[in-house]
């Protein structure tokens, strides 16, 4: 007779805890409306359960204000409509929502006006490139370009979890302006198909309007935003070069648009790699008999050393080679690498 329906989350103050909503409560309740007043031991009684039981019951509509104790009857309740205490559950939580709202607006307010006070000195300055590790310029720049996007965003990232600080930074940014109606084009690795931190991450993407492909190898990472404002690396630390440059930003453009036309769709109901894993693994092989080294190969293609080394375990154990050079060679034979040597295997 006990299935859980419906768990009362954990709110502010007074509001209902973790107490489970199973048919016997909806039972008790319902065996108790219409009535003056009744007593939780004489409804016991009355449905030949344990007391146990009914003082369960009673906890969980006390929680939800469906009974309350009956006025000048001492251990007596009576049962309220689901009406009456809706108006004494539900409207402080919408009233306290309402008052988020106006905060959430406030910081807005506040915060634009510290955006056009940084425009105003961009272009006071007139600055064609800005180079700064300083995460709070990072992200006011970040905010700025964001704020005035309307037409594109163009991305090329890692997984999140290997995802570097403005990326971060710029993940809501993001989701805000497609939703503002931007269209974006975003391109992570293949493996971010395995990874379950960045599944997720792309199913909001996709939610918001925006067009998510992955691709063998991610060389590189970028945002631009509306073909006028870029953000890229500065050397291998955290320190990002924004570059207020169209032919930059058209350039970047460009190298987008090529990495996207290679690039597989992506969707969030399809599971796995979904297609990818044999791009994947001839991409691995290349690299391999390139003969670049464990960490470089990892970072071009998006994934950890560890889980790199168990992609290769994998595919020797496929061919049945017993090197990773026989591998290279049972690869080239069966055509799956390309045998011409590559010339990047720093």
């Amino acid at each position: 007779m006990e299935s859980a329906a419906l768990t009362p989350r954990q709110g502010p103050q007074g509001t209902p805890g973790a107490a489970e909503v199973d048919e016997f409560v909806v039972v008790f309740y319902e065996h108790t409306v219409g009535r003056a007043d009744f007593s939780p031991t004489g409804v016991a009684g009355e449905l030949g359960v344990p007391r146990q039981r009914v003082e369960h019951a009673v906890a969980v509509l006390r929680e939800l204000r469906l009974v309350k104790p009956a006025e000048g009857r001492a251990g007596r309740l009576v049962a309220v409509s689901p009406e009456a205490a809706q108006m004494e559950l539900l409207v402080p939580l919408e009233r306290e929502i309402l008052d988020s709202r106006r905060r959430l607006a406030g910081f807005k307010g506040q915060l634009s006006s510290f955006v056009a006070a940084f425009e105003k000195q961009s272009k006071a300055r007139a600055e064609p490139v800005v180079i700064t590790d300083d995460r709070e310029e990072i992200e006011l720049r970040l905010l700025q370009a964001a704020q005035g996007c309307t037409t594109e965003v163009l991305v090329v990232q890692p997984c999140v979890a290997r995802e570097t600080r403005e990326l971060r930074l710029a993940r809501p940014l993001i989701l805000e302006a497609l939703r503002r109606g931007a269209q974006g084009r975003i391109i992570y690795p293949h493996t971010a198909r395995g990874d379950s931190d960045t599944r997720a991450h792309l199913g909001e993407l996709l939610s918001a309007g925006g067009q998510v492909r992955t691709t063998k190898e991610v060389r590189d990472r970028f945002l631009v935003f509306d073909r006028k404002t870029a953000f890229i690396p500065a050397g291998e630390g955290e320190a990002i070069a924004v570059v207020y440059e169209g032919a930059v930003a058209a350039f970047l453009a460009g190298l987008h648009g090529r990495l996207w036309e290679s690039a597989f769709d992506f969707d969030s109901g399809a599971a796995g790699y979904a297609g990818t894993l044999e791009d994947l693994k001839a991409t691995l092989l290349d690299l391999l008999a390139s003969g670049a080294k464990d960490e470089v190969i990892a970072r071009r293609v998006g994934m950890s050393e560890r889980t790199f080394r168990r992609h290769v375990a994998t595919i020797m154990q496929d061919l049945s080679a017993t090197s990773r050079f026989q591998a290279g060679v049972l690869a080239a034979r069966t055509g799956l690498v390309d045998p011409a040597p590559r010339s990047d295997a720093a």
